[in-house]
């Protein structure tokens, strides 16, 4: 797709966009974070260089679950997280040491799964904490699930893998975890992922 029928593609769902959502002027971004989801799923997939160091973990007893801590406190400056289940204390206390350090912190997991009925209160308790503690938390329902489970620290460092951030990943699930140590080119990849979800979240109310 060239450059001239991509402008037009976007100008011209921008339009409908706005002109659909004019009677809710509150619905426009929200309306226009889907649209840009829609953007980017018509894209191809992306080649990304292959470098930096891979380093890997497992569970249980992999050290899967340490090699995520790791991540968390070796950043610095920024920090941002994309998330399905969300009850391990050892990663909420890992993401609290970071706010302390000055970290910016941003949180985006998924709705219903941490917050819905039968969600463990262990998950509204760690996002209230991270709240207080000065991370901007976001959670998300415009998907069947958030099934995402990444770290970007300081926009060079990638963590991917299916372990969740939960008791059961670290203790009980058969999981991975691949980190990606200094490779900007696919944090930023990732940062582009992150950023059409943050678009599509709503910010995280504190139920206590």
């Amino acid at each position: 797709m060239n450059p001239i029928s991509m402008k037009s593609i976007v100008a011209l769902g921008l339009a409908a966009l706005l002109a659909s959502a004019n009677a809710n002027a509150f619905d426009v971004p929200r309306k226009l974070g889907r649209f840009a989801g829609d953007v980017v799923d018509a894209l191809a997939a992306q080649a990304v260089p292959a470098t930096g160091t891979l380093e890997v973990g497992f569970s249980p007893k992999g050290g899967a679950e340490s090699l995520v801590v790791k991540v968390i406190d070796s950043s610095r400056t920024d920090l941002k997280v994309m998330a399905y289940s969300f009850t391990s204390a050892r990663v909420t206390s890992a993401l609290l040491r970071a706010l302390k350090r000055g970290v910016a912190v941003s949180i985006v997991a998924d709705e219903k799964h941490n917050l819905g009925d039968g969600a463990s209160p262990k998950a509204k308790a760690a996002f209230a904490a991270l709240a207080e503690a000065g991370a901007q938390v976001r959670v998300i329902d415009a998907f069947a699930i958030h099934h995402d489970k990444v770290l970007i620290s300081e926009g060079r460092h990638v963590q991917l893998g299916s372990f969740n951030y939960s008791e059961a990943a670290a203790s009980r699930n058969s999981e991975n975890v691949l980190v990606n140590w200094d490779n900007p080119a696919l944090a930023k990849v990732y940062a582009s992922h992150f950023a059409r979800n943050w678009a599509l979240a709503k910010p995280f109310r504190s139920p206590f």
